[in-house]
């Protein structure tokens, strides 16, 4: 069956590379807010074969998803979605974080799940930061109803500030508004296999983006945090991304993969010699 594949976010970094390599394989829609930037990955994805559509995209707006999920439908049967649109500490405050990064991925799971297909795949971009977060209580209770209407408002109120010197005061929303990414993929995958669906997210760790481009300073710092003292390649996480969507690896569901070049091992547990 011809099915779309979506990727939110696909106009630039990892989710056009994602964009790309899903391309192979049937037709994609990517969404994004920047028109100059969707034009330019479009070009880019039709010159590489793939049959591309773009749509523009604010994930923090509820009838924006709606109306971009009824897009994607209108093309084929929704086959993948990839919700790689995100925004980090370096370029927004904490409001923005948590609407984009936390109401975002909840208006993008309401909006496609009712609409995908048995056999398809929703993968919810997280990061490594992720781990470094630890909830208390009272927020778990508040991430554990994402149905709320003050969501954001709640979300925030319960942020555990960081006193980490060097790190920006939206770091805590960064690093929760991830951490919230993972649990809530994990809470949505009874609903999903219920409609013979997959779902899980990815955890990236210093990938050459956009993002990444801002901080030149701090390069070798940052290759440094990996066992690999390098950054990860767009084309790495595409690659990844597209063979765990496939229905070879349909057992994978509720879980996060961590792609961080040993960053995290590193950091946490004694490396031998």
């Amino acid at each position: 069956m011809r099915t779309v594949r979506v990727v939110t976010g696909g106009t630039s970094g990892m989710g056009l590379a994602t964009a790309k390599a899903l391309g192979a394989d049937g037709p994609v829609l990517i969404g994004g807010r920047n028109e100059a930037r969707m034009a330019r990955a479009l070009d880019e994805l039709k010159a590489a074969g793939v049959e591309a559509y773009g749509s523009q995209l604010d994930v923090s707006d509820a009838a924006s998803v709606a109306a971009f999920a009824a897009k994607a439908a209108d093309i084929a049967p929704i086959g993948t979605v990839v919700h790689a649109a995100a925004v980090d500490m370096d370029n927004a405050d904490t409001d923005t974080i948590v609407r984009i990064n936390v109401l975002g991925t909840v208006n993008v799971v309401n909006a496609f799940f009712p609409r995908m297909i048995e056999g398809s795949t929703l993968v919810n971009f997280a990061s490594v930061t992720g781990y470094y977060y630890r909830p208390t209580a009272d927020e778990l209770a508040v991430w554990d109803d994402p149905g709320n209407a003050e969501l954001a408002e709640r979300f925030t109120a319960g942020l555990t500030p960081f006193d980490a010197p060097g790190l920006p005061d939206s770091a805590a929303a960064y690093f929760a508004s991830k951490a919230f990414v993972m649990r809530y993929t994990k809470a949505n995958a009874q609903r999903f296999a219920s409609r013979g669906c997959r779902i899980f997210s990815v955890s990236p760790g210093s990938f050459m983006t956009p993002m990444l481009e801002t901080q030149e300073e701090n390069y070798d710092s940052i290759k440094k945090t990996t066992v690999f003292e390098r950054f990860g390649d767009p084309d790495e996480m595409a690659y990844l991304v597209a063979s765990l969507v496939d229905s070879r690896a349909g057992y994978l569901t509720g879980a996060d993969v961590l792609m961080d070049g040993g960053m995290f091992a590193k950091r946490c547990v004694p490396q031998l010699s």
